[in-house]
This record gives C-alpha cells, structure tokens and sequence, in this order.
C-alpha cells in the first residue's frame, strides 16, 4: 500500500524525466494508430495501440499542465538575467518597438518578394502590392528613426520629448493620406480583377487563421496603447491597425476567389464596400491623429507662452 502512495504520489506530480517519458510513449502511440489506420489493420492488438494512445496522451496533456507554471517561472527567472529578454518581459514600450522592427523587415521581405512576383508574372497585382508594402515599411522606418532623434534632441528634457512626440505623430497622420494612395490602388486592383495564381482551400483557411489573429492583437494593442498615452507607441499600433485592415481585404478577396464559382456580382459589391471601409478607417485615422496632435502641440503653445509672460 506504501509503495502504491508513493506511485500515486509520482504520477500527481511527475518529475520532468517522468513527464518527457510519457510525451514520447504518447507519440509513439499516436503514430502507431495511424499506421494502423492507414493500412486497414483491424484485428485485436488494434485496440491496445488505441487504447495505450488515448492513455498516455491523457496523461501527456496532464503532466504539461501539471508542469507549465514550474517551466514558466524557470524560463522567466533565466530571461529575467538578461537585459534585452528582461526588457521583452517588463517594458510594453520596449516590447511594443522591438516587434515594429520585425514588422519592419517582414514588410520589407513582402514588398521585395511581390515585387518579384510582379516582374515575373508581368503582374500589375503583385506590383501594386509591392508599393503598399514599401510605403508601409518606410512609414514604420521613419517613426522609429523620428522617435530615437527625437529623443537625442530632447537631451533628456521631458517635455520637448512630449512636444517631439507630438509632432512626429501628426507627421504619421499625414502620412497615413500618402499610404492612403497606394492602399486605394491596392483596393481598386483587388476589386476590379482577379488574383493571379490559384490559391487551394487548405491555404486560404491559413490565410484566414493568420488574418484574424493580426486583426484581434492589433485592436487589443491599440486598447493597451491608449491607457500608456505614449505618441509614438500610438504610431505603431495605428500604423498595424491599418495593415490589418488591408490584410483582412485582401483575405475576403482571396476567399471569394477560392470558394465562389465564377464571377458574382454580389461578391463584386461585398469587396467594394469592404474596400471603401478599410480606405475610409485610414482616412479617418489619419483625421484624428492630426486633430489630436494639432490640439495637444497648441496647448503646449499657450503654456509656454504663459510662462514667458510671467
């Protein structure tokens, strides 16, 4: 009875060795039922394979949940002892600039790789991509080169940080009206003509996982970023806000394509109105950006001039 306790005890709160066991019986299971499965085997041992599967993968799922806060508060403690990981963890700011660049180059590898596309397929498609993704990718490079003088010329002065701030975030609303050029050649292609290159079913559902997922931490961000009221992290959530517009269009294009048989009129006058919508949403931003900063940058105006006359 001892001896079952302490089993009890050791299956209820498996070391890592135990638990990497029954991740690797677990899968050994798994892919035994399936080439079972594949080859139409159908006597008695079919049922031990299956039922050793159903098991171990229980038990697999239990020791990871079992075990995660463990791995998680090790993997904090040794991230915690490095500067950039540290900042990953503790800084939004930090964080929220270190993913902008890697947006950054990801934009820069989609305008080169549409571009390529659009000389080799003789694509105005691929082209007209090309030039929304460089306009992203210089519009993101100039709000992080804008922010790191800025914060050179404030020469740690906080409020000419907060004025420079300001300024370069009307200088992203009135950027936001150049995107808007290359992003209504984008939405007109995308309505008036087909996508070139087939697109399976499999691809586009991946499409769609990845959109929505842009779309979802793109507005949770924007919702965090206002609470810090930082410009410049503004920016950037504004700037992927409207980059995830433009992908869930080109995704609603994408599926129309794939799933609708020829051509629909009433496919035709969804993606118009989606296009019109995502062109308005960047005008509008762009609106408010400019109306904020303007505001804010004539308040600072009058402070100062209060200050002077005092």
């Amino acid at each position: 009875m001892n001896r079952f306790g302490r089993l009890l005890r050791l299956l209820k709160d498996p070391p890592p060795c135990l638990a990497g066991a029954a991740w690797g019986l677990a899968a050994l299971f798994v892919a035994g039922a399936f080439v079972l499965i594949g080859f139409g085997y159908t006597a008695w041992p079919v049922y031990v394979v299956y039922g050793g599967a159903a098991l171990f993968l229980g038990y697999a799922v239990y020791t990871a949940v079992r075990l995660a806060p463990r791995v998680k508060a090790g993997f904090l403690a040794r991230a915690k002892k490095h500067p950039f990981f540290h900042n990953m963890l503790t800084n939004y700011g930090f964080r929220t600039v270190v993913f902008t660049v890697l947006s950054f180059t990801v934009n820069i590898g989609f305008a080169v790789f549409n571009g390529v596309l659009g000389i080799l397929a003789s694509s105005v498609w691929y082209g007209i991509l090309a030039c929304y993704y460089l306009c992203l990718s210089a519009l993101r490079g100039g709000i992080l080169l804008g922010s790191y003088r800025a914060g050179k010329r404030a020469e740690g002065d906080r409020r000419r940080l907060d004025e420079y701030k300001l300024r370069l975030y009307r200088l992203c609303g009135v950027a936001l009206f150049v995107l808007e050029l290359a992003l209504a050649a984008a939405v007109t292609l995308m309505v008036l003509s087909r996508r070139p290159g087939e697109y399976t079913e499999i691809m586009a559902i991946a499409a769609a996982a990845y959109t929505f997922y842009k779309i979802i931490f793109a507005i949770v961000n924007v919702c965090k970023v206002r609470r810090l009221q930082d410009p410049v992290l503004q920016c950037f959530r504004n700037i992927n806000l409207t980059d995830a517009a433009v992908s869930l269009l080109s995704l609603q294009v994408t599926l129309v394509a794939v799933f609708s048989e020829g051509a629909d009129p009433a496919m035709s006058a969804l993606n118009a109105v989606t296009g019109f919508t995502v062109c308005a949403l960047t005008i509008v931003m762009g609106i408010l950006m400019i109306a904020r900063s303007s505001a804010k940058l004539k308040r600072f105006r009058e402070e100062k001039a209060d200050e002077r006359t005092e």
